[in-house]
């Protein structure tokens, strides 16, 4: 009886070991999702890729489109709402905008 006992505490302990074992290595392995270089996103996405601090300058042209080009060269295209939405938005942004190039056709 005893044996029984001793191999089910033992068990149980293995049980609870093996879960926090799964547990922190699932936390280590949640990376942020990559920028979506090359592609063009909606509205939304880019204005959060925006306030993210990673663009070195903004292009709007009178059609809407946009195009975010970030400090590692990377381009990332958008249709904004309203003409000039881009630049209320950089000035929205704040700190890590301050020393973004502006350009417009």
């Amino acid at each position: 009886m005893k044996n029984k006992v001793h191999l089910i505490s033992i068990l149980f302990v293995l049980g609870l070991l093996t879960a926090c074992s799964s547990s922190a290595a699932t936390q280590k392995t949640v990376t942020p999702d990559p920028l979506p270089c090359g592609e063009e996103v909606v509205w939304e996405t880019a204005v959060e890729i925006l306030h993210q601090g990673e663009v070195e300058q903004v292009v709007q042209l009178h059609s809407l489109e946009v195009t975010l080009i970030l400090k590692d060269g990377c381009e990332i295209k958008t249709v904004e709402p309203v003409i000039d939405d881009i630049f209320k938005e950089v000035e929205n942004c704040g700190a890590p905008c301050r020393e973004m190039i502006l350009a417009t056709e």
